[in-house]
């Protein structure tokens, strides 16, 4: 007998672990579902039920309640693609000089600086609704040299009590991030110590790393091969310190590099998160040819950026089931244009919005980006109904889980799946009058008013509170942390203000 047709008889309420409900749930699914005076039933770290409140409250005897009637609730954000490590250089960046990362990760961070990092960057996301986000340790910028950066970064995540995926991964060997023979500092004796490393042994580490914490925090953590670039660059869109035209034997070494790490990934099931931008795809398909590019390529790839991507490396992406994550505010937009978005869709890519991380200008708030990303699109093909407000939010919940392999657990409200859900207060002057929560949300909401955020059936939130960990302590173990890395290595440079500064082009 179902629980419909018990609570019809006169049977007792079920107990549940908690009742969520507000003035509008946006449930993400197949239907695009808006249930007004909904609730969400959880028990343990499940979804049990969706539907009215007052069925639901006949239904069920919750331990306990949140939301309001003027609230809106939706599942947790999803964030794809973000750097660990920025959150610790917010705003430490010039227009000029760009920003010290490679020099502070390298040669001035420690252990407990990236497990300061990962505490704060995963606090940020916290308390902006985003429940699941993906950081790229490895790679370019970070550290890949040795296991234990990544051990202090999941220490950290385990802590607030968010999902991660992690990216691990060595540098890129073409471009000048890090001066060659690549060397980093180890700061752990309280001297510093030179620390020579290669590819390969970056790769070793990643191996490593896979298997230690791959699922590790009852499932939450999980990790992904970072390849800055997998198919090379287009000298379209290399500009400045990215700039490098490779040779024929680059090419080679690019596709050589490609298939290692493709079979990787297969090896150990895991995705591979790379970059790419304006022509990489077409380009590497004239320099190799289509075999290779598609050898390359393939369902298990997440593309970050995608500005300007050509109608042709549309068609590769599509033809491999690779994934798109959109940055509406990364640098390469204003270079090469948007994410074809559009396009995107109608080939059937699995496209998301992204924020890129925490720094030098960017935030962990996935609601400005979704405001920014829907009036990119509508300035550039000059149509604001390419992206409307529903498939907006679409890309940085259900759809941003399906890019990163997980829709089958987390990004809707939906029976049967993990309890991730966020609570947005409507109570408030600029989400008022409370009406088309879907417009309401991508047009006005910001992190700041999600009140109440649950993961795995547990609330790290409650009414702005964070539960999981002691929000003070974080903060000023963030603040000595940083203070200490900026003691090793100068960022004057970068924070010195001029009469210019404050006056611009007048001056």
């Amino acid at each position: 007998m179902s629980d419909v047709d018990q609570a019809a008889v006169g049977a007792q309420p079920q107990a549940i672990d908690l009742l969520i409900h507000g003035g509008f749930v946006m449930t993400m699914d197949g239907e695009d579902r808006v249930i007004e005076d909904g609730a969400v039933a959880v028990a343990a770290d499940r979804i049990v039920a969706i539907g009215d409140l007052a069925d639901l409250e006949r239904r069920y005897a919750p331990a306990r309640r949140l939301g309001g009637r003027h609230t809106i609730v939706m599942p947790g954000l999803v964030d794809a693609y973000a750097h660990a490590g920025h959150g610790m250089i917010k705003a430490v960046y010039d227009p000029h000089l760009g920003w010290p990362a490679s020099e502070i990760y390298f040669r001035a961070s420690t252990p407990d600086w990236w497990e300061a990092d990962a505490l704060l960057t995963g606090l940020e996301r916290l308390v902006f609704g985003v429940t699941t986000g993906h950081s790229t340790l490895g790679a370019t910028p970070a550290r890949a040299d040795d296991p234990v950066y990544a051990e202090a970064h999941v220490r950290g995540v385990g802590q607030i009590g968010t999902r991660d995926v992690l990216g691990m991964g060595p540098p890129d060997p073409f471009f000048g991030h890090l001066p060659k023979p690549w060397k980093a500092i180890d700061w752990r004796s309280g001297q510093p110590v030179e620390v020579p490393f290669t590819y390969d042994h970056c790769m070793d580490v990643s191996a490593d790393v896979v298997t230690r914490f791959n699922g590790a925090h009852d499932g939450r953590i999980s990790v992904c091969l970072a390849i800055p670039y997998l198919c090379g660059m287009s000298p379209t869109t290399m500009t400045g310190s990215h700039h490098y035209r490779y040779s024929p034997e680059d090419i080679q070494e690019v596709v050589r590099r490609g298939r290692e790490a493709q079979a990787f990934a297969n090896e150990h099931g895991v995705l591979i998160h790379t970059h790419a931008a304006r022509g990489s795809f077409e380009h590497l398909e004239r320099k190799a040819g289509r075999a290779e590019v598609e050898a390359l390529l393939g369902p298990n790839v997440v593309i970050a950026h995608g500005h300007g991507l050509t109608l042709a490396d549309i068609d590769l992406v599509a033809g491999s089931s690779a994934a798109v994550v959109w940055v509406p505010f990364g640098s390469w937009g204003t270079k090469v244009g948007p994410a074809p978005v559009p396009e995107l869709v109608r080939a059937g890519v699995r496209t998301c919005i992204a924020t890129d991380g925490a720094a030098p200008f960017h935030v962990s708030d996935l609601f400005v980006d979704v405001h920014r990303a829907m009036f990119l699109i509508a300035e550039h093909y000059h149509d604001g109904s390419l992206l409307p407000a529903g498939k907006a939010l679409r890309m940085i919940t259900i759809e941003a889980a399906a890019v990163l392999g997980m829709d089958d657990e987390i990004g809707s409200l939906e029976v049967g799946k993990k309890a991730d859900v966020i609570v947005i207060d409507g109570d408030q002057p600029h989400l008022t009058p409370f009406v088309m929560p879907s417009q309401l949300v991508a047009f006005y909401a910001r992190g700041n008013d999600v009140r109440d955020v649950v993961v795995d059936g547990r609330v790290l939130m409650e009414e702005r509170r964070v539960l999981s960990v002691d929000r003070d302590h974080v903060l000023d173990t963030a603040r000595q942390e940083a203070a200490k890395a900026f003691e090793r290595v100068d960022i004057t440079p970068y924070v010195t203000t001029s009469r210019q500064f404050w006056r611009g082009w007048r001056t």
